[in-house]
């Protein structure tokens, strides 16, 4: 899939997304639940981006294209596993989850995942 997005741009929009997940649970006064979910995520979001080859990636251990798979995983856990705990009984928690889920499907959908252009791995 070919998208806008080129590998530099979605590795801001992956660490803009980790800092929103750190700071949002406070900012709205989310329930502890939401909270925890929200700062998991935060950190394997941080993780994954700072494994990838990209531009912003760190170790560059993950090629881009699975760095895409993994987060198109993730977006359906992104529903989940808030109403799975009941963090999703708070409206605000509810929109939360439901705004990071679409946003991560937008990203996806949006990014050039065959981008050789901006990624190191041989």
């Amino acid at each position: 899939m070919s998208g806008p997005i080129k590998p530099m741009a979605h590795g801001v929009l992956d660490y803009g997304s980790v800092a929103l997940m750190l700071a949002a649970p406070a900012l709205l006064k989310l329930p502890p639940a939401a909270k925890t979910i929200s700062w998991a995520f935060a950190g394997t979001y941080l993780a994954v981006s700072a494994l990838t080859d990209m531009p912003l990636g760190l170790s560059k251990k993950i090629p881009f294209p699975m760095h895409g798979r993994i987060e198109l995983l993730s977006a359906p856990a992104l529903l989940a596993l808030p109403y799975l705990t009941g963090a999703t009984a708070d409206p605000k928690a509810r929109n939360y989850f439901l705004m990071l889920f679409g946003t991560v499907l937008a990203a996806y959908n949006l990014t050039d995942w065959q981008d050789k252009t901006e990624t190191t791995l041989s």
